[in-house]
């Protein structure tokens, strides 16, 4: 049994007696007031009842005709119990009225109604606490308005006591006036719980919540606009759907890092929450036309590289490498640099000038071994000379394998901080085909500039 349940049952117990006892003595003594609140308990021992019905309904997980879950039968349940308290309290107003138009005699006050709703009182004030306290730990509507009913008894039972006292001084018309009290204070107590309910059912929140959500994550790196966060309730549980926008540019990776942003930020306010976003790319302002270039190329899944770009009077010129399987028939290699060239033209407009330069793409795995004659030292001699005539220090690292078609090369040099990237590679390349003109059976090399030490 769980703790809801086990509270519920606790509180339906005490219902049961207390109704038991006010009924008894409000029936002796003939004080409408005394049954009317007994009627009260009992419309409390009922929806008690269907509480702790509905408390094992609610927590049931999450299936195929409720995906969100079963926490709105607690709704459902708070709406009936506000349903019964207002027919109650109808039922009790035309009653009171009645006695006081015939008047009826006033009840027999003695000590024991006096005993008997000081005992329920007591009662009533230890269940309030007690219910409310585990409707905030589990987030139970049904609970909290349980809660709400005792204490409502509270209330109502003081009114009680007001009217015995006020009987017993002498005054007839004490009984009835009273009961209507008790009427209308259960009345406001039910209109009170249906628009609180009728709020969960229809997912209402604050807007306060939704502006102070959306502002945070705004705010977070990556997000250009929050298109729309919705939040709504059932039962203790919050759901969250975040849709916002991010660039277009961003990579898989930066997406998803936005997202945990977005979830982090949201479980800030809305611990325990189920969040659910979505980032949605859009064009950006800013973006330049290598960057377009590459996410029209993004789009086909075509890799590109050395991409130039050129103003020819109004008109623009773009030239990129393809690299395609060195294996691939041409026609189909062409086919495949005719689509991106389309999706270029797309990207920056028909009149687009583009000229796309094929290049084989060396397969993911080449197998290749360790250089083992005296042609490794000869390279190596080779990239000093070269590195002289260039500028370039410090060769270092140097590797040599023998594939199948020819040897790679690959090492490392040095050059002054300050020279542009432009530049280095300039004379990195310089020295790359100053060796490879010495060396012709080299099928690649592979040059990785660093700064001079200082």
């Amino acid at each position: 049994m769980t703790k809801k349940e086990r509270v519920a049952l606790i509180s339906l117990l005490a219902s049961v007696g207390v109704t038991a006892a006010k009924l008894i003595v409000g029936l002796l003594i003939g004080s409408l007031a005394l049954i009317t609140d007994a009627l009260h308990s009992g419309t409390d021992s009922i929806a008690t009842i269907i509480t702790l019905i509905t408390v094992r309904m609610a927590d049931r997980p999450a299936d195929e005709d409720h995906p969100y879950g079963h926490g709105k039968f607690e709704n459902v349940a708070a709406m009936g119990e506000a349903t019964l308290l207002l027919v109650l309290a109808g039922g009790v107003a035309v009653e009171a009225w009645t006695r006081l138009g015939e008047g009826a005699p006033p009840p027999e006050v003695g000590f024991v109604p006096f005993t008997v709703m000081g005992v329920e009182i007591l009662i009533n004030l230890w269940r309030a606490w007690v219910l409310n306290k585990t409707a905030v730990e589990t987030g139970s509507s049904a609970l909290a308005a349980d809660a709400m009913h005792f204490a409502s008894d509270v209330g109502s039972g003081i009114i009680v006591i007001i009217g015995l006292i006020f009987t017993w001084m002498g005054f007839k018309w004490a009984d009835p006036v009273s009961a209507v009290a008790v009427a209308l204070f259960i009345g406001l107590l039910g209109l009170r719980m249906i628009r609180h309910t009728f709020d969960e059912l229809t997912d209402r929140v604050s807007p306060g919540l939704i502006r102070g959500l959306t502002r945070n994550v705004e705010e977070l790196p990556g997000i250009v606009e929050v298109l729309h966060l919705r939040v709504r309730h059932v039962g203790h549980q919050a759901f969250v759907d975040v849709a916002a926008t991010v660039p277009r540019s961003f990579a898989f990776e930066q997406i998803m890092a936005v997202k945990q942003h977005i979830y982090d930020t949201v479980k800030i306010d809305l611990e325990g929450a189920e969040i659910t976003a979505s980032c949605n790319p859009v064009v950006m302002d800013d973006e330049t036309v290598r960057e377009r270039v590459h996410l029209a190329a993004s789009r086909h899944a075509l890799p590109i590289h050395h991409v130039t770009i050129q103003h020819v009077g109004d008109r623009l010129a773009v030239s990129l490498d393809l690299e395609v399987d060195g294996d691939m028939p041409l026609g189909h290699a062409h086919e495949i640099a005719s689509i991106l060239e389309d999706a270029v033209r797309s990207e920056l407009g028909d009149d687009v000038e583009v000229e796309t330069h094929l290049e084989p793409l060396h397969p993911d795995l080449i197998p290749g071994e360790p250089l083992e004659d005296g042609r490794t030292e000869a390279i190596v001699a080779a990239l000093h000379d070269a590195a002289i005539t260039h500028g370039a220090t410090d060769i270092h690292n140097v590797r040599v394998r023998e594939l199948e078609t020819g040897l790679f090369v690959a090492f490392h040099c040095r050059f002054a901080p300050e020279l542009i990237a432009r530049e280095v590679h300039r004379r990195a390349d310089a020295v790359e085909r100053e060796t490879r003109a010495r060396f012709p059976e080299i099928l690649r090399i592979v040059s990785h500039p660093e700064p001079i030490r200082a």
